[in-house]
């Protein structure tokens, strides 16, 4: 498949805020990625802590086809592009991972104020500003990713 060479610097991947509505199961739009997610999301919101089950049932398969339709879709990097040490997939499953543990833990504490939420939802705040340096990096070719499959 591949890009026009007008969609090249254009956000290929959804948004942090598409991407993590999703995940909460709110506004999955017509995007592949946002429609996964919001899979990796309920997988997650299953699971009885969301920082357990790293092994979820489907989970490999969801990053597997994250993976494979940003292989399909992104724009192929400049030769001198760095590489990346994940893939998206591993990425986007990191983010609803934390996710679903830092609203899980804001929904059962009794303070909100407590420390551990506050670094729950400091942690998801860093991984929603590094999925849109990553989804900027890859729409203006600037990155590379790992193989296809690596990312499980």
């Amino acid at each position: 498949m591949g890009v026009t060479p007008d969609e090249v610097g254009r956000l290929i991947l959804p948004s942090a805020e598409y991407l993590c509505s999703a995940i909460r199961g709110h506004h999955v739009a017509a995007h592949r990625v946002t429609r996964i997610a919001a899979g990796l999301g309920r997988l997650y919101q299953r699971g009885s802590s969301a920082r357990a089950p790293r092994c979820c049932c489907g989970r490999g398969e969801l990053v597997l086809a994250i993976d494979t339709w940003v292989a399909e879709h992104l724009p192929v990097p400049h030769p001198d592009a760095r590489l990346h040490t994940e893939t998206v997939g591993a990425v986007i499953d990191r983010l609803a991972r934390t996710q679903v543990y830092a609203y899980r833990l804001l929904m059962t504490v009794d303070n909100v104020a407590d420390p551990q939420v506050h670094a729950a939802w400091y942690r998801l705040a860093e991984l929603v500003d590094g999925y849109t340096d990553l989804n900027t990096s890859l729409s203006q070719r600037s990155l590379r990713l790992p193989a296809l499959g690596d990312g499980a």
